[in-house]
């Protein structure tokens, strides 16, 4: 009888754990973008890569997830080239051209409910 009653409370108390886990570190409630370098230089080989990362109630990566985003640059089409464009897992890697200005991105994520517009500054190498 003892035993049966411990084995109840136990599986209670993981059932109560893997919900909280759920709820708390895989379920998506927003989404971030990271710039990293966050700097773009006029010369040829800087590059920035722009990632569309999926929050969880923590604030922080949801475990195990991606967020699918779609890019479209507003201004500034000339000054930069598309290395890499990975829209099913939100990462677009882009590099300068060697010319100085101004980049405006548009970032739509699955997971947020308006666009999110980005400017990225190319800076001078003598800055």
């Amino acid at each position: 009888m003892r035993k049966n009653i411990l084995i109840t409370y136990t599986l209670i108390i993981v059932f109560i754990l893997l919900l909280a886990g759920y709820f708390f570190l895989y379920n998506i409630y927003g989404s971030e973008i990271r710039l990293s370098p966050k700097n773009l230089f006029a010369d040829t080989s800087s590059e920035m890569r722009i990632e569309v990362v999926p929050i969880n109630a923590l604030g922080r990566k949801a475990w195990f997830r991606k967020s699918s985003a779609h890019f479209e640059i507003i201004e500034g089409v000339d000054l930069i080239e598309i290395i890499e464009r990975k829209p099913e897992s939100g990462l677009l890697i882009i590099g300068s051209k060697g010319k100085v200005g101004v980049v405006g991105i548009k970032i739509k994520s699955e997971h947020s409910l308006l666009p999110e517009y980005i400017e990225i500054q190319i800076l001078d190498l003598n800055v």
